[in-house]
C-alpha cells in the first residue's frame, strides 16, 4: 500500500517523477515506477491502490483533462473525498482552469465536476515549479512519518498505577510522578490508565528541564494546548511575573476542563539525572483532586528524598520496571510480525538475541527488531547486535555507533541529528530551513526514525529519541560537522517563519520561536530575531550556557551562564544550584578565579551543596595544576557523594588524573580508585584509567621511590586484555600502546600506534593534540619540527576552524614545546595563537614550558 497516490497525464509524467524522487520509494505510487507489468490499466490501479491511499495527488494541466484514465482516477477520487476516506491536492502545471467554462465541451464535464469537489481541499496556482509542489506535498505526507507499531500491554501496571491515584471510590490524585528508564513505556501507561477514565482525552506533553520556569510553562501550554498566537502570548509576557506558578495551575485546570490532561515530561539540557525545579511540587500542591489526574510528570528520576515526604500527599509517586525476558519474547514476535515482510524466517535463536540485546526495555526492542526486519541476511544483524552483553547502557551504545555508521554516506542526515541535539524540539519546516536537504526533508527525517535515532513527538514536530540521544554525543563532535552547525544556526535563527492560518490550532508559533532563540545563543551572536527578543528570559540563557559549556566553548557559555547567574533570584533551589555549578566551572576555564572561588563559598554554605562544592574546588586546583591540593578536595567530594554513584563516577577519572600527575604519585591509592571506578561503571574512560595506572606504576614508580608489584606485566596484560574486549574501546587501546612505546623511548613506535588511533578515529581531535605533544616531548627534532608544520596546517584548515578555540590554549603550550626542541624562539608562538595574547597569557605559557 502507497499512502501518496499520484495521478497524473502520460505527457506530464516527467515533471511527477521529479517529485517522486522527493519522497522515500514506498510512499508514493507513480504508474511509470511501479514496476509492474499491467499497471497502466485503470481497472487494477482503481481495484488494488487508489482506494488504498491516503491522499491523491492530481497533476492538474490540459493533459490531464484529455486523459481517459486520469478522468476516471479523479471520479473516483472525488467519491473517496466525500466518504472521507482521501485527501486530495492539485498541483496546476500551466494555466489551464480548474473549473468548466462556456465554450469548452460538454465531454470534459466529468472531470470538471470531479476537480471541482477535490479544489474544495486544495489546490495551487497555476505553473506550480517542481520545488514548491514537492514542499506542499511533503507538507501533507509528513503525519506517515509517525513511527506506528503494536504496542506492549502491561495491564498489571495500570491497574497498580490506577490504585495508586485512587483517593476514594470517585476521586483520584490530581497529579502523579511516573519515574523509569527511557523506553519502558511510561507514557503509554499513562494513556491506557486515562482512556479507561474518559475515553476522548488527550495528553499533551510538555518538554522541562531544569532550567524551566513557571511563565516558560505557562506560555507552552497556550501555545500547544489553546493554540495561542505569538500576539497573544506576548500580552502575556507583560502582564504575568516570572515565577507566577498560579496561572501554571489556573492554566492545568482550564486543560482538564476542556477534558484533557498534561504530561510534563523531563527533558535533558545535558544529561536527565538533574533535579527537576521545586515550583512544580507547589503547583501539585495547588491542583484540586478530581474524578481524573490533571497532571503528570514523567522522568528517569524517581520522586525521592524530602521532596517525596513533602509531596506524599499530593503528588503520587510511581515507578515502572523493565520487562522481564519472557514477556519481551512474545512482544517481540509481535513487532516481527508487523515489521517484516517475511517474518517466518526468523528462528528462536535471533529472537532471543534480539531480546537479550534489548535487556528489559521495550522502546530498545522496537528500534532493534524494526532495524532488523529490513535486513535480508542475519549476519548484517550479528554485527548491529554486536553487543550481546545485558548491560543495557552498552548495548544502546554499540546500537547508536551501527545506525550512525548507516549514514556514512548521508551528510543530510548526520546535519539533521546535530542540529535536533542542539535545537530540540523543532518543526519539520524548521529543519528544512536549516539543513537545507539535496532530497526532500521527509526522505531524510524517514531513514533516521526507520533506525530509531529520531521520533516524531506531535504533527510536525521531532527530537531525538531519548533512548539513544545521550550515546549520540560522541559520533556528533566530527569538524566538519561542528563547522556545519555554527553557520547554519547563525542562518537558521535569522529565518522568519510563515504561519499558514491564525486560526489554526495548535499552530507551535512558539516552538518555532523558541528554536530560533536556542540556535541565536548557540551561535554565540546576540542577534536575536525581532519577536524573539521579548521571549527571551534568564531560563533560555541558563540552558544554552551549559549546552555551550559542554561543547567547550567556554567563552561563550560563560558570557550566558553569566547572565543567569545575575538572574539566579528568579530560580528556586536545585537549579540555583546548577546555575552556581556551571558559573563556576565557565569562570574557572576562563581563568576568573575570583568569580569561581564566590560561587564554591556560597555552596559550602549550604549542607545539601556542599559536595558539589568539594567538586568544583577540586576542579579549580586542578585547573590551576595544584594537584596534591586537587587530590586532597576530590577524595573529599568522594566522601561527600558515596551515595550518589553518577557523581562519583565523574569524580573518579580526574582524581586519577591528578595522582598520576604528581611528581611522586600514590600508585596504590590509584589503583584502588581506578578498580573502585571499574567496578561503579565498566567503560572504555574506566578500564582505560586503570590501564593507565598500571602502566605509569611500572614506568615510574621506581624513579617516583614506590614499590613496583613483582606482577605488574600480569596487572598490566589483563588490564589492556580487558579494555581490547570491551566492544566500545575503538581507539583507546592505541592511545595506551602509544604511551607505552613513549614510555620505552621507541617515539616511532609511539607516533605509529597514533596513528593508528586516528585512522581508528579520525573525527576525535583530542587524538591529534595528544600525537602533537608526543611529538613535540620526544626530544627529537624531526619530529619537533614535523608537529610544528603539522600544527600551522591545522591551524589552516577550515575542517578544525570551529572547534580550534577549545583546543587552543593546549596547542600553543604543544607549540612552545615543539619550538625549543627544535631550537627556536618561544616567542614565535605569538604568530601561532594572538588570540592569546590578551592578559599575558602567552607569557605564562611560555614560561611553564621552560621548566
Amino acid at each position: 500500500m502507497y499512502p501518496l497516490f499520484f495521478s497524473v497525464s502520460q505527457k506530464d509524467i516527467e515533471f511527477a517523477e521529479q517529485i517522486w524522487d522527493h519522497f522515500p520509494a514506498d510512499w508514493a505510487y507513480l504508474y511509470s515506477k511501479s514496476g509492474e507489468l499491467g499497471a497502466h490499466m485503470w481497472d487494477e490501479i482503481a481495484l488494488k491502490e487508489l482506494p488504498k491511499a491516503k491522499i491523491i495527488v492530481v497533476f492538474w494541466s490540459k493533459n490531464f483533462a484529455t486523459s481517459g484514465g486520469c478522468v476516471k482516477e479523479a471520479i473516483q477520487a472525488a467519491k473517496l473525498y466525500r466518504n472521507g476516506t482521501l485527501k486530495p491536492l492539485i498541483i496546476r502545471l500551466d494555466d489551464y482552469p480548474l473549473f468548466w467554462r462556456e465554450g469548452m465541451s460538454d465531454d470534459l464535464r466529468p472531470v470538471f465536476d470531479a476537480v471541482r469537489v477535490l479544489a474544495d481541499y486544495r489546490a495551487t496556482e497555476g505553473s506550480c515549479t517542481a520545488d514548491m509542489a514537492s514542499r506542499l506535498i511533503a507538507r501533507m505526507a509528513e503525519p506517515f512519518l509517525h513511527s506506528d507499531h503494536p504496542r506492549m500491554p502491561r495491564h498489571d501496571l495500570v491497574r497498580a498505577l490506577r490504585h495508586a491515584m485512587q483517593l476514594d471510590k470517585f476521586t483520584l490524585a490530581p497529579s502523579c510522578w511516573i519515574s523509569g528508564f527511557n523506553g519502558v513505556g511510561r507514557e503509554s501507561i499513562i494513556r491506557e490508565v486515562n482512556r479507561d477514565l474518559a475515553p476522548n482525552a488527550l495528553g499533551a506533553v510538555i518538554e522541562v528541564n531544569e532550567t524551566t520556569l513557571p511563565r516558560q510553562l505557562l506560555l507552552r501550554i497556550e501555545s500547544e494546548v489553546f493554540g495561542r498566537d505569538l500576539d497573544y502570548l506576548s500580552g502575556m509576557i507583560e502582564s504575568i511575573d516570572e515565577n507566577d506558578v498560579d496561572s501554571v495551575v489556573s492554566a492545568i485546570e482550564r486543560v482538564f476542563e476542556s477534558g484533557n490532561y498534561l504530561i510534563l515530561r523531563h527533558g535533558r539540557v545535558v544529561q536527565e539525572e538533574v533535579e527537576l525545579p521545586e515550583w512544580l511540587d507547589d503547583v501539585a500542591k495547588n491542583l484540586k483532586p478530581a474524578s481524573r489526574p490533571k497532571l503528570y510528570i514523567v522522568s528517569q528520576m524517581p520522586l525521592a528524598g524530602q521532596r517525596l515526604l513533602k509531596n506524599r500527599d499530593v503528588l503520587v509517586a510511581f515507578r515502572v520496571p523493565t520487562v522481564d525476558e519472557q514477556q519481551l519474547t512474545e512482544f517481540c514476535n509481535q513487532l516481527i510480525g508487523y515489521f517484516d515482510f517475511d517474518p517466518h524466517r526468523w528462528p528462536d535463536s535471533e529472537i532471543a538475541r534480539l531480546v537479550k540485546v534489548a535487556a528489559g526495555n521495550i522502546g530498545f526492542l522496537v528500534a532493534l527488531t524494526r532495524s532488523a526486519s529490513r535486513m535480508r541476511d542475519f549476519e548484517q544483524i550479528e554485527a548491529m547486535l554486536a553487543q550481546e552483553d545485558d548491560r543495557i547502557a552498552e548495548a544502546i551504545t554499540v546500537y547508536v555507533r551501527w545506525a550512525f555508521l548507516q549514514l556514512k554516506d548521508y551528510p543530510d542526515e548526520r546535519k539533521l541529528l546535530l542540529f535536533l541535539n542542539n535545537v530540540s524540539p523543532c518543526h519539520v519546516l524548521d529543519l528544512d530551513i536549516a539543513i537545507r536537504p539535496r532530497r526532500s526533508i521527509l526522505r531524510v527525517v524517514s531513514r533516521l526514525v526507520d533506525l530509531g535515532l529520531v521520533e516524531r513527538e506531535t504533527d510536525e514536530i521531532y527530537r531525538l529519541t531519548p533512548l539513544l540521544a545521550n550515546r549520540l554525543n560522541r559520533e556528533l563532535i566530527q569538524p566538519e560537522l561542528v563547522k556545519w552547525i555554527d553557520e547554519a544556526q547563525r542562518i537558521f535563527c535569522s529565518q522568519p517563519f510563515e504561519v499558514e492560518s491564525k486560526t489554526q490550532e495548535g499552530g507551535h508559533e512558539l516552538v518555532r520561536l523558541e528554536a530560533r532563540i536556542q540556535a541565536a545563543l548557540l551561535s554565540g551572536g546576540d542577534g536575536l530575531p525581532g519577536a524573539a527578543k521579548l521571549f527571551v528570559s534568564a531560563a533560555h540563557w541558563f540552558q544554552a550556557g551549559i549546552r555551550l559549556y559542554h561543547a567547550s566553548k567556554w567563552k561563550h557559555a560563560y558570557r550566558l551562564l553569566r547572565k543567569a547567574y545575575e538572574s539566579r533570584g528568579q530560580f528556586r533551589d536545585a537549579s540555583r544550584l546548577e546555575i552556581d555549578r556551571y558559573f563556576c566551572l565557565a569562570a574557572t576555564r576562563m581563568r576568573k578565579y575570583p568569580e569561581s572561588e564566590e560561587c564554591i563559598a556560597r555552596l559550602n554554605r549550604d549542607a545539601r551543596s556542599k559536595p558539589i562544592a568539594a567538586f568544583l574546588q577540586a576542579d579549580l586546583y586542578e585547573y590551576r595544576r595544584q594537584f596534591l591540593e586537587a587530590i586532597e578536595a576530590y577524595n573529599l567530594a568522594l566522601d561527600l557523594n558515596s551515595d550518589k554513584d553518577r557523581r562519583r563516577e565523574f569524580i573518579y577519572r580526574p582524581l586519577i588524573r591528578c595522582i598520576l600527575s604528581t611528581r611522586s604519585p600514590d600508585f596504590r591509592r590509584a589503583e584502588v580508585v581506578a578498580k573502585s571506578y571499574v567496578n561503579l561503571k565498566r567503560t572504555v574512560f574506566s578500564l582505560i584509567s586503570l590501564a593507565r595506572v598500571y602502566l605509569h606504576w611500572k614506568y615510574r614508580g621506581v624513579q617516583a621511590g614506590r614499590d613496583v608489584p613483582v606482577d605488574i606485566d600480569l596487572l598490566i596484560k589483563q588490564a589492556f586484555r580487558d579494555l581490547e574486549s570491551y566492544p566500545g574501546a575503538n581507539a583507546a587501546p592505541f592511545e595506551l600502546y602509544a604511551e607505552e612505546a613513549e614510555f620505552t623511548g621507541d617515539f616511532t613506535a609511539a607516533l605509529e600506534n597514533m596513528d593508528q588511533a586516528i585512522h581508528m578515529d579520525p573525527d576525535r581531535f583530542q587524538l591529534r593534540v595528544v600525537r602533537w605533544r608526543l611529538m613535540a616531548g620526544s626530544g627529537r627534532r624531526e619530529f619537533a619540527e614535523q608537529a610544528l608544520r603539522e600544527l600551522d596546517a591545522a591551524k589552516l584548515n577550515a575542517r578544525f576552524e570551529a572547534i580550534w578555540s577549545s583546543y587552543v590554549h593546549s596547542l600553543a603550550e604543544t607549540y612552545v614545546r615543539a619550538l625549543l626542541a627544535s631550537g627556536q624562539r618561544a616567542a614565535l608562538v605569538n604568530g601561532f595563537a594572538p588570540e592569546l595574547q590578551q592578559n599575558g597569557e602567552l607569557g605564562r605559557i611560555i614560561s611553564q614550558s621552560k621548566h
